[in-house]
Order: structure tokens, then sequence, then C-alpha cells
């Protein structure tokens, strides 16, 4: 039988109160107080007076002329459509937690990310000549070596500015490692020193708090310090004028200035800044140098930079192709012919961080690649968290076309709906832009050691931030609600009220896409995520030519003077010790480059050079090819060489042992080749591997003590030894680390990646299983009289869950076939930054699947069960 329509009974006479243009005017706006009164008069509740005008309002938002009393009406119609929102939202409690859940989520997720990208997208910028301002870089191929670095020539800066009128202010950078600074009993090893020209703060915008910029770093042994670290050493005291010892208890450096802390979004980063004019070598003439400074200009505002770049390189015949040819014997223009060649580029100051690719940067570089990946992760996040939405509404349309029909009924326009169901999407999207907010708020200091660095931007740095922010929250408001507030403003009132309308019937197919692309987004975050840690641990495990496991690394030997032997000995009475070396660097540290060529030859060829100790080989587990590593039995060594294959390579030696080099930093002396180790990495799998020479270590020569070390449970003893060791030669602070560990921050910005991906991917799996939440729930009610008949036929709850999940299935199947090529795309892209690299394994593809199948059936098997589990006797009475 026809069920009965319960359609609101509204009196004539008071629909007709309500539209009287004449009796509005007369009351002047006080419409409500008139109808409570003549409600009363005819029997009317208070309650039952609330729904009426909610449905008359609506209905009739329009029914006055344009005279003064329209914008009253504007203001009653929002009023309006506020409370029928907000009503609405209360009495579907379910839905609106759903709502506000995703949406919460995805704004949280775009805001964290967005102010990640703000930030790296702002290095530099906060300087005033930024856009004038930039770094003069060096490439070129050295007997068929590329080279590419950000460091340059000394003379350079002092060339530019007298030689070239676009110059209008130079300065140069030193960066010169680790330092042991101390003041009284306030003793640390410090890696934030550099050292800078008196122009420093002539070209970049650094503020100090307390000295002179012009003359801070005049004289030598100057220093200028941060606030952070003025009051690490000098407490409440003035700093100003007093001195801090440097290195050595004899060598004092004056505090002449005080910055601000540096901003976290420049790529120069220091707590201590030093004179450059410390130096002896400070005002070097010599061109032919491994180029140890960064050399940055601002340039006039009408300099054309494409026209300097090509006029610098004058300089290069000038003043560089004479030492060419005194160290090579061959004019500059026979060394370019044999394929040399060596040129200037200008990188500006606000690209360095993100565009610059060469090596031995200053700071550590970002990525763009990067952004391009954390910026559509960002999209991905959001727009589940909206197409979510959308589901969810399209699948509350079943409980909301009886209400669309009775609107229509009594005289509501097909734009007032519209307006009204995007309003309600405003205002979800209003409240989980407010959860949005906190969010972000509480979970910032985790997002921060997630990323690995401060950000330089918050919400509120500006007047912008949330003036953006609640630009967001209406976009996404506007965005979700379209497409929901369309279907449910085209339901014929004919088809409700006979309840021959199946809600949602002509927007299966958008559903049905939406949840693809859900569920395409979340398979893609989970294959990227899958081979991020692939890779991560293929880079950690390769074997990497050499061994990094238990060799544990003492800083600054320089410090013991005299005593680094008598230290090493001593070590060497603790049975946990197997073997102790020190040298100049190590693997993952920066390395010094190093000019060969072969006796009686021109060619010149740069090599990665370290100094090591005799038992550097066994310590390190590199790999003899030929010849024998340095001994004490050969007192000769001390002019030997020893090389890898890749050096061989570059020399064009068959059979290198015995060949003599010739190099600047020993005049007039022969190195001989002694041996030839395997292959071995000194940087990251994102390079190649480079020719390495190693050379016997000097005496204290500054670097590091490394010593292999037993595994067992005795490390804190063997480690304790150590440190009462070091204590007893020297009262210099003792500074230690395992190499593995240290290793492992070449890959941190890989490391990063993976965390952000893996804490994204569940993100967008939760998201979109609301989404399919929101589906089965409609897919169950519009589906309620089919479920009960088959019920009362003998259907059982496994083949109704087989019956309502197929819906769902089908769409995640379909995700996961446009899902694989663009994850391998994607991850091919990203993996294109590795020399060393892992082929895609198809497990990626099919795990990644298995996982989006597994949570998302967990998540509709609750609301399937609870569907099928209903009484049909009520679905069919209802019907």
């Amino acid at each position: 039988m026809n069920k009965q329509i319960n359609i609101p009974k509204i009196p004539h006479t008071f629909f007709k109160w309500y539209c009287r243009q004449e009796r509005y005017e007369e009351l002047h706006g006080d419409l409500e107080e008139f109808f409570y009164e003549r409600a009363a008069e005819k029997g009317l509740s208070r309650a039952r007076l609330y729904y009426l005008l909610d449905v008359i309002r609506c209905c009739q938002p329009y029914a006055w002329k344009k005279t003064k009393g329209q914008t009253n009406s504007n203001l009653i119609m929002f009023r309006n459509y506020y409370f029928t929102a907000t009503r609405n939202l209360v009495k579907h409690k379910n839905y609106f937690l759903l709502n506000i859940s995703g949406l919460a989520i995805g704004i949280a997720s775009f805001i964290l990310i967005s102010l990640y990208l703000v930030n790296e997208l702002s290095y530099d910028r906060f300087h005033a000549n930024f856009e004038n301002t930039y770094r003069v870089q060096t490439k070129g191929n050295i007997n068929g070596q590329i080279v590419d670095w950000a460091t340059s020539n000394p003379p350079l800066a002092k060339t530019l500015l007298n030689e070239y009128p676009e110059t209008a202010r130079a300065t140069r950078i030193r960066r010169s490692g680790s330092w042991f600074i101390s003041r009284e009993d306030q003793k640390f090893y410090e890696d934030g020193v550099l050292f800078a020209d008196s122009t420093f703060f002539q070209v970049f915008d650094f503020k100090l708090l307390a000295g002179d910029p012009k003359t801070a770093l005049v004289h030598p042994r100057s220093m200028v310090l941060t606030e952070t670290y003025a009051r690490k050493y000098f407490g409440d005291e003035d700093p100003m004028g007093k001195e801090i010892a440097v290195e050595q208890d004899t060598i004092f450096y004056k505090v002449t200035g005080i910055a601000e802390n540096i901003p976290a979004n420049s790529h120069i980063q220091f707590d201590m800044l030093g004179s450059m004019s410390s130096y002896d070598e400070w005002n070097d003439d010599g061109w032919v140098d491994s180029g140890i400074n960064y050399t940055y200009v601002v340039l006039h505002e009408n300099a054309v930079i494409a026209s300097l770049e090509e006029k610098i390189q004058e300089i290069i015949p000038k003043y560089i192709g004479p030492e060419i040819e005194y160290y090579t014997g061959r004019t500059y223009a026979e060394w370019q012919k044999a394929g040399n060649s060596t040129s200037f580029y200008l990188m500006p100051l606000k690209k360095i961080h993100l565009q610059s690719e060469a090596s031995n940067d200053l700071g550590v570089p970002g990525n763009s690649s990067y952004l391009y990946i954390y910026g559509l992760v960002g999209i991905i996040i959001l727009f589940i968290a909206i197409f979510n939405f959308v589901n969810l509404a399209t699948a509350q349309s079943a409980t909301r076309a009886r209400e669309v029909g009775v609107r229509k009924v009594m005289g509501s326009t097909k734009t007032a709906l519209v307006y009204q169901f995007i309003f309600e999407s405003v205002i979800v999207s209003l409240i989980a832009t407010v959860l949005a907010v906190i969010i972000v708020v509480v979970v910032m200091p985790s997002f921060i050691d997630l990323v690995g660095k401060e950000l330089a931007f918050s919400m509120g740095s500006s007047y912008l931030g949330p003036l953006l922010i609640v630009g967001l929250a209406f976009m996404v408001g506007f965005l979700a609600g379209c497409y929901p507030a369309f279907v449910l403003s085209t339901f014929q009132p004919v088809e409700v009220l006979k309840g021959t309308l199946r809600p949602g019937s002509k927007s299966g197919w958008m559903r049905n896409f939406l949840v693809i692309i859900q569920f395409t987004a979340s398979i893609m975050i989970i294959t990227g995520t899958l081979v991020i840690y692939h890779q991560i641990d293929f880079m950690l495990t390769k074997n990497l030519g050499f061994d990094k496991e238990q060799i544990l690394v003492v800083r600054k030997p320089e410090l013991l003077k005299t005593h680094l032997d008598a230290f090493k000995n001593d070590l060497l009475q603790n049975p946990a010790i197997k073997t102790v070396v020190n040298s100049k660097t190590i693997p993952g540290k920066e390395y010094a480059k190093r000019s060969y060529r072969k006796q009686g030859a021109p060619e010149t060829f740069l090599f990665m050079h370290n100094h090591v100790n005799f038992d550097y080989r066994e310590l390190m587990g590199l790999e003899l090819v030929s010849g024998r590593f340095f001994s004490k039995a050969h007192k000769q060594d001390t002019n030997a060489v020893v090389i890898n294959v890749a050096a061989a390579k570059a020399f064009g030696f068959e059979d290198p042992i015995g060949q003599k080099l010739t190099t600047p930093w020993k005049p007039g002396q022969l190195v001989e080749i002694i041996g030839v180790v395997k292959d071995y990495h000194t940087e990251s799998l994102h390079k190649r591997i480079e020719p390495i020479a190693l050379e016997l270590i000097p005496n204290n020569t500054s670097g590091y003590v490394s010593m292999k070390i037993s595994n067992g449970e005795a490390i804190r003893e063997t480690i304790a030894y150590v440190q009462d060791t070091w204590s007893k030669h020297t009262d210099k602070p003792f500074d230690y680390f395992f190499f593995d560990e240290d290793y492992e921050h070449l890959y941190r910005s890989e490391a990063t990646t993976g965390q952000i991906f893996v804490v994204f991917a569940i993100l967008s799996i939760f998201i979109a299983c609301l989404g399919l939440i929101g589906l089965i729930t409609f897919t169950a009610s519009v589906r309620k009289k089919e479920i009960g008949i088959r019920k009362v036929l003998g259907a059982g709850t496994r083949s109704l869950i087989r019956l309502l999940s197929n819906d769902i299935v089908r769409p995640m199947m379909i995700a996961t076939l446009l899902a694989c090529p663009i994850a391998f795309l994607a991850s091919d892209y990203w993996l294109q930054n590795f020399a060393s690299r892992i082929s895609i394994s198809p497990w990626s593809y099919i795990l990644s699947t298995c996982i989006v199948i597994l949570i998302g059936s967990i998540a509709i098997s609750f609301q399937t069960i609870k569907a099928t589990r209903n009484n049909p006797v009520d679905s069919l009475r209802q019907e």
C-alpha cells in the first residue's frame, strides 16, 4: 500500500501573514514577535512555529520587494540558512562527525605541508637586495672530469669589484670545519663557525644587535656571535670587547658584534662569524686553488646578467691562463684544445637553496623535486578529504530528499536550495578548519622533528596567514558543496512525494569516480612510501667498499698536540679496541681536492684527497687490488700515494704501480703510486664514485681518530675507557660518534621523506575509508527494501555482505589499474636522483594494493554487517 507522506500543514493565513508586504512594513521588521503572538492565538506550540518558520523562510527568501527592508531580508535569509544548517547537522550527528573528521585532517595536512613549502621557497628572501645578489660558482671539465663547485678563486671578489662596474658590492665566506671554543669553564666544539670579509654585513641583512656592521669584521681575530651563543659563553654579561679562546689557549678572538639568531630560511647558517683577515692567506692572489671561498656579489639594478656572465669569462685567460701554463707547461689555448674548460656562472641568491647542484655547497641544500612531491601529496590529501565530503553528502541525499520536495512544494527555487546546501558545506568547512588549526598547533613540534628543521613561517607570521586559512575554508566548503547542492536541488518534488525517486541514482557514476580517485591516490602514496624505504634500505645495506660497523670516531685529535701517539698506544692496551687510526677525513665528511700530473705529462687531474695513517686500510676494510698499502717498514712512503681504481682509469694506467706523479703541494718532489684499492663510496649514493688519492698523514694533522671496537655488551665500558684515556692526555672536552650512525645522516632527506610519506599515507587511507563508510551507508539506505526482501527469503549475512561490497570492490580494482603506472613513473622520476638505485619491484604495487583493499574491507565490514542485521520488518514497513 502507498505510504502516507507526512507533509507539514501550514495554515494559509499563517503563510499569508508571512508574505504580506504591508504587514512587514507595518511591523518594521519585528516579524518573529508578530508570529509568536499569532501562533499563540492559533494554538501552535513554539517548537511547531520554529519548524514552520524554517520551511517558509527558505522557501520564500525573496518574497519582499526591494525596498528599505531588502537588507534586513538578506540578513534574515542568511540567518535562516545558518539555523537550518546547524539544526540539520545536530540532527545527523554521525554524518557531521564523519565530515568534520575527514575535512579537518585533510585541511590540517594541507596547512602543514604548505607551511613547509613556503619555508623552503622563502630561503634568503629576507635580504633587502636578494633580487640583485648572486653567488659566483665554477664549472668546467678537467681531463674528462666534470666539476661544478659552489666555491671560487680567492681573488675573484676583488677583481669583480675593480674591473666590472656592474658589481656594487662583494664579499667572501670561508668554511673551515669544527673549532674548539673556550672561555673560562665554558668549553665546546662548535661546527657553526664561518669566516667572512669585512663587507659581509653590507651584502647580507643579518641584523646586528650590538657592534658596527661596517667595522665588526675589519680587524684580524674579530668575532661576531649570535644572540644565543653570546648568552651561551657570557651569560648575562655584556660580551662586547671581551675575548674567547679559539683552538689553542694562546689564540684569542675579540667579540666585536652580536647578531640576531640567523633565520631558519637562510642557506648561510652560523653561530660564530670570524674575520677573514684572521687567515694569513686571506688576501692571496693565487688563482689556481681548490677554491675554498664562497664569493657573493650585489649587482646594480640595471646590470644585464647574461651579458655580465659572458664578460667575466675574460678573467680566465687573463688571470687563470698564466697559472695553468706555469703548472702544466702548456699555454691556456693548448690546455683548452685538449678538451679542458673552466668558467664562472652567477647563481641567484634566491635559487641557491633549491636549485644549486654544485658540490661542497654552503649549508644543507634543498631539493626542488621533493617540493613537487610534498606539494602533490598535500593537494592529494586535501582533495581526498573533499571527495570524501562529496561522497558523504550524496549518500545523505536519501534522508534529505523529502526535505527538498517539501521546500519546492512551498515555493523554494532551485537557486535558493543551492545556496542553502553550499552554505551548510561552508559551515562544515569553517568548523573543520578551526579544528584543523588546533591540530596544526598541537602537532607542530612533532612535525618540526619529522622534517628535521625549524620553520621560519607559522600561521600567524603575518596577517596574510589567517586570511589565507579563512579563504581556504571557504574554498574547500564551496568546492565540496557544489556537486551535492546541484544534485539535491534537482530532485523533483512529485517523484519525492510519491516515493518513486531513487536518491543518488543519477550521481552513482560520480561517487564511483570519486572513490576511484581516492584509492588511486592512496595506492600511489603507499607505493611511493615502499619505494623510498626500499631505496633507503638499499643505501644503508649496500656494500660501499668499506666497513663502517663498530667504528668509534673521536674528533679533534690535534688538541692532543704531542700526545697523539701516546693516546693511540694507550687505547690499544684495551683488548676491546682492535685498531686505532687517525685521518684527515672519513667517508661521509667533506674531502679536499688535490691536483696531480703524470711525470712529464701536461694534463692535470683533480682528485679527492685524504691523509691517512698506516692501518687505515685494515680499519676501513678496503680491498687492495694491486701493490701495497703504507707501511712503517718503508720510510719513503712519505712521498707515496695510494689511489683507487677510478683514479687509475682517469690516468689511463694499465699498471699504475711504480708510476711517478707531481703535485703543486709538494713542489720539486715526485710521489710514487704504491697501491691501488677497490673503488669505495666517500659520498652518498646520489653521486658516482670519484677518483681518490690517499697519502700518509703528517703528525698531528687535524681530523679524526677512528678505532675498531669489539661487538659486545661492553661498548659503554669501552667508550668510558676511551674518554678516560683522552682526559689523561688533555683537559679539552671529549667528543665522539659512531661512524655508521653518522654516515646515515647523508640520507636524512630521504629518511624524512619516507617518514612523511608514512604519516600521510595513513591519513589518506583513513580519510578514504571515511568515504567508504559514507558510500556503504548510501548503498544500504538505497537498497534497504531489497535487503529486507532478501532476508525474508532466507539470504544470509555473508551473501548480503558480498552483495553490498561489490559496489566498493569494483572501484578499488579500477583504482589499482590506474595507480600502478602513475606510481611507476613517479617512483622512477624520484630514483633518478641516485647514481646507485634499486629496480622497482612489482611486489611494491601488489603489497600497496593489498594494504588498501584490506583496510578498506575492514572499514566497510562494520557498516555492511550493521545494515544486514537490521530487522527486515522495519524496512518493509517503511516502504
